[in-house]
């Protein structure tokens, strides 16, 4: 199913043609550059991948340190003193003109 959508030879040559006259004399260059943004992704890639099987395969019980981080990041919150000004009513009733 797979290869229902690889180009064939024939599509192939026309990609070759439009990529030398879009880029000319700097084709070279531009296939350079991404072949090193594709090596990039596959790093960054292969990096998630095994951050997920480490956080999947992990021998830790669920959820301990998470929890943990979170009740320490919780204490931070609850010694915190609130920054927004107290409200403090009008002196006078609305619609009534103090002269």
């Amino acid at each position: 199913m797979l290869f229902a959508f690889m180009p064939g030879p024939g599509d192939m040559v026309i990609i070759a043609v439009v990529a030398v006259l879009l880029f000319g004399k700097n084709l070279p260059q531009v296939a350079r550059q991404a072949g090193r943004a594709l090596s990039e992704l596959k790093k960054g890639m292969s990096g998630l991948q095994s951050e997920l099987n480490s956080a999947i395969y992990s021998n830790e019980p669920l959820g301990t340190s998470r929890q943990s981080s979170y009740s320490a990041y919780r204490e931070e919150d609850e010694t915190d003193e609130p920054t927004a000004p107290k409200f403090e009513p009008p002196p006078a009733e609305p619609g009534v003109r103090v002269s």
